[in-house]
C-alpha cells in the first residue's frame, strides 16, 4: 500500500459510514454547454461543446445553509484530442484557500490546484452571473433550472498573471445519473484532457487516492446501489 493510499484510508471509512461520497456528497447533476470566448490557441485548450455539470455542497449542510460551494463540469474533448476533461472547482479566496459561502452567486470558484499545459502553468476560476436567491440551496438550483439556464463566466490566468475570459458555461437542465455520459464521478486526476495535467504531481497523486477511497468506501456502504453516482 502506498503512502497516499494509507493517508487517505479514513476517507473510505467516512464515505462508507455516510453511504455517500465523502467530498461534496449532495448535488444537482446538469446538462449544458461551454462556449469558448478566448482566441483559439490562447491558453488552455478548451473548446466549445456539450458538457455534463454538477453543483454541489462540500459538507452537505441541509437546506440553504452556508457551505463550500462546488461546481464541476465534464467536456468530452479538447483542442488536442478526444480525451474527456473533468474540471472541479470550489468556492475559494486567493485561488487556493477554501471559503464557505452563503449563496451560489457569492462564490468565486477555483480549481485550487494549477493546471500544466505545454510548459505553462494556468489557473481556472468561475463565477455565476445568473441571479439566484434561496441561499446555498440545491432546491433553488433545481427550481431555477426548471425554467431558465444558469450561466457562469470561466476565466484563466497564466502563472501569477491576471485573469481573462476563457469561456461561458451554461447549465440548462437537471438530468439523472443514468443518462449517457453520466456513469462516472467527476475526477480530474483521471480525466484532465489530452495534454493538461494537475500540478504539482505529488498532490495529484494524493488527491487521486483520496477520490478512490471515497468512491470505494461509498460503494461498500449499506444500500450503496442507490444513488451511487451522485
Amino acid at each position: 500500500m502506498t503512502l497516499s493510499e494509507l493517508t487517505t484510508l479514513p476517507l473510505r471509512a467516512g464515505a462508507a459510514l455516510r453511504n455517500r461520497r465523502f467530498f461534496h456528497p449532495t448535488g444537482v447533476l446538469c446538462a449544458g454547454s461551454v462556449t469558448r470566448l478566448a482566441p483559439e490557441g490562447d491558453g488552455l485548450p478548451l473548446v466549445s461543446g456539450d458538457v455534463t455539470g454538477r453543483l454541489s455542497k462540500g459538507a452537505g449542510t441541509p437546506g440553504g445553509l452556508p457551505d463550500f460551494a462546488g461546481l464541476a463540469w465534464r467536456m468530452t474533448c479538447d483542442a488536442d484530442g478526444a480525451h474527456p476533461w473533468d474540471v472541479l472547482t470550489v468556492s475559494s479566496s486567493a485561488r487556493v484557500v477554501l471559503h464557505p459561502v452563503a449563496s451560489w452567486p457569492a462564490a468565486q470558484y477555483s480549481t485550487l490546484m494549477p493546471l500544466g499545459y505545454r510548459g505553462g502553468v494556468y489557473w481556472l476560476r468561475a463565477q455565476l452571473r445568473t441571479p439566484l436567491a434561496g441561499g446555498l440551496s440545491l432546491d433553488a438550483v433545481r427550481d431555477h433550472l426548471a425554467s431558465a439556464p444558469l450561466e457562469f463566466t470561466i476565466e484563466q490566468a497564466r502563472g501569477n498573471g491576471g485573469f481573462t475570459n476563457l469561456a461561458t458555461l451554461t447549465l440548462d437542465r437537471e438530468i439523472c445519473d443514468d443518462e449517457p455520459g453520466c456513469d462516472q464521478p467527476f475526477d480530474p486526476t483521471v480525466r484532465s484532457g489530452t495534454d493538461v495535467e494537475l500540478l504539482p504531481q505529488w498532490l495529484t497523486t494524493l488527491r487521486k487516492a483520496a477520490y478512490r477511497n471515497s468512491r470505494e468506501g461509498r460503494d461498500a456502504g449499506p444500500g450503496s446501489a442507490e444513488g451511487a453516482k451522485l
